[in-house]
């Protein structure tokens, strides 16, 4: 038998090799070996444990992306892609040099029929943080103006703060965090989901990804106000000292202020009153007060003027009372309403009436005395007496005296009248 299995054993160990040969001749021919190139992501493995020990792993230098070489038959290279291939980096794995080696396989129905897998890196490079967390209250900048006549009362957002976490070089420069409101012609309160914009130090908006915000979004609402200008009117209060008055002028600085508040609010209010702030008793001077505006303004209505304190200053005229004596024409006098049966005529010495008439600061001026007119209501005087009709006598009827604004009398006026009925004439 060994006999038989040495005879010609050259000849049949290259017999065995042609074969050999020719099978692999045949397989390169019909299903032949290719090489491809794939680009592939790293995946990181155990990130937990960094994330647990308040660190944030960064891929230095894109080191996570690989090329990769698979060498296989044709026939199975034809239906590769690139999601068989599973590259990682196990953070365990990691150096002092924060390298972190890369391996490389593939899913199971195609591992057994790949040649081989060769990236162009051997390794994973990694920069390792502290995370620093922070919060940020939510501000809120305006662009635009409202329409005119209106302007901005106040913003507010759903929620006003939020966190932020990420790698301690990048969140240590965060400076605010900022949502943008336009108002541009805006004549009703403002409202829209807005995104939340984080700005640097240096003013510079800040997009990274690595950054981790509790919300990216909120929603925010702008009030806006009408405005109207309307006057403020100061009430003088108590009796000033005898023999001076009050002529009924009071200087304000200013006389008019611009308020802001819903229109369905300043629709029907026309002044700012103010009747406890100034009181003249026992005044025989100017006097001075200083009120706080503020304080007398309706509910939900505002200073339009941010830069107006609401301090306003308030003089009352104060003038001593002067007496002027005028004589008037008994022939000026006119009576009304007297029954036709009748005939009137005024009895006045010399047919003048002494009027004692009073003003503040000075003598009253003669064109001002020109405009005093006396009746006497014959009618109205026998509807009070309860009379029916007239005697032949002399009457004491009060007159009726219109004086110009600022001019007034302390005493009544009684003007004689006789009466005579024409009937017996």
């Amino acid at each position: 038998m060994k006999e038989k299995l040495s005879h010609n054993l050259k000849l049949k160990i290259v017999a065995v090799l042609i074969a050999a040969g020719l099978w692999m001749i045949s397989i390169n021919i019909n299903d032949p070996y290719q090489s491809n190139d794939y680009s592939v992501i790293v995946q990181l493995q155990n990130m937990n444990i960094m994330t647990a020990a308040g660190k944030f792993v960064e891929v230095v230098g894109n080191t996570d992306e690989i090329s990769v070489r698979v060498r296989g038959n044709r026939s199975v290279m034809e239906a590769f892609t690139v999601s068989n291939i599973v590259a990682t980096a196990d953070i365990k794995e990691m150096d002092e040099n924060n390298r972190i080696p890369i391996r490389l396989s593939t899913v199971k129905t195609v591992g057994n029929k790949i040649e081989s897998l060769r990236a162009n890196e051997e390794y994973l490079t990694v920069k390792i943080e502290n995370i620093l967390r922070v919060q940020k209250n939510i501000e809120i900048e305006t662009k635009n103006e409202p329409a005119e006549g209106y302007l901005l009362g106040g913003t507010h957002t759903e929620q006003n703060a939020l966190n932020i976490s990420g790698p301690e070089s990048i969140v240590k420069n965060l400076e605010k965090a900022v949502v943008s409101v336009d108002l541009a012609g805006a004549k009703d309160d403002v409202s829209m989901l807005l995104p939340i914009e984080l700005y640097d130090k240096e003013g510079r908006r800040i997009i990274d990804n690595r950054l981790t915000s509790s919300i990216n979004e909120v929603q925010c609402v702008a009030s806006i106000l009408a405005t109207k200008e309307v006057p403020v009117v100061l009430v003088a209060k108590g009796t000033e000292a005898r023999g001076y008055g009050f002529n009924g002028q009071v200087l304000l600085d200013p006389e008019k202020i611009v308020l802001a508040g819903k229109n369905n609010v300043l629709r029907n209010l026309r002044e700012i009153r103010v009747e406890d702030a100034l009181d003249l008793t026992a005044a025989k001077a100017n006097v001075s007060t200083k009120i706080d505006i503020k304080e007398y303004l309706p509910d939900n209505v505002i200073l339009a003027d941010p830069e107006f304190n609401g301090q306003i200053n308030g003089t009352a005229i104060i003038e001593k009372e002067v007496m002027t004596e005028y004589f008037y024409d008994g022939e000026d006098i006119v009576i009304e309403n007297l029954p036709k049966e009748y005939k009137a005529e005024i009895e006045l010495k010399e047919n003048i009436l002494l009027l004692s008439l009073f003003s503040f600061g000075s003598k009253i001026e003669t064109a001002s005395l020109e405009q005093v007119r006396i009746t006497v209501d014959m009618g109205l005087y026998m509807e009070e007496k309860d009379l029916t009709k007239l005697e032949e006598k002399t009457y004491v009827v009060p007159g009726i005296v219109q004086l110009p604004e600022g001019i007034w009398m302390e005493t009544e006026v009684k003007i004689p009248v006789k009466i005579t009925e024409i009937s017996n004439q």
